[in-house]
């Protein structure tokens, strides 16, 4: 996250997260997820049932500090990821 915010330069952009061959996420990598950083929102894209438990397992344990969500579809995340800024 520390290189997205040294790319982002003070603005804040949608990010898409492609899980695919992930198995697990540490604990130290979920507590990243409840850090604000440049992403306005962030999309995780996944293929398998295992990727949409790992997901919904790291999206359950904390608060997020931009909306988040999971997508089998890079179309639909894609779309989402590109609507008008959350107010």
């Amino acid at each position: 996250m520390a290189n997205v915010n040294e790319i982002a330069a003070g603005s804040r952009y949608p990010m898409l997260v492609d899980m695919k061959d992930t198995e697990s996420v540490t604990r130290q990598a979920r507590s990243v997820f409840s850090v604000p950083c440049a992403a306005s929102r962030i999309a995780l894209l996944g293929s398998s049932p295992v990727d949409r438990v790992v997901a919904n397992f790291t999206l359950g344990l904390q608060s997020l500090p931009c909306p988040t969500r999971f997508f089998t579809s890079r179309d639909e995340a894609m779309s989402w990821l590109l609507q008008a800024p959350l107010p």
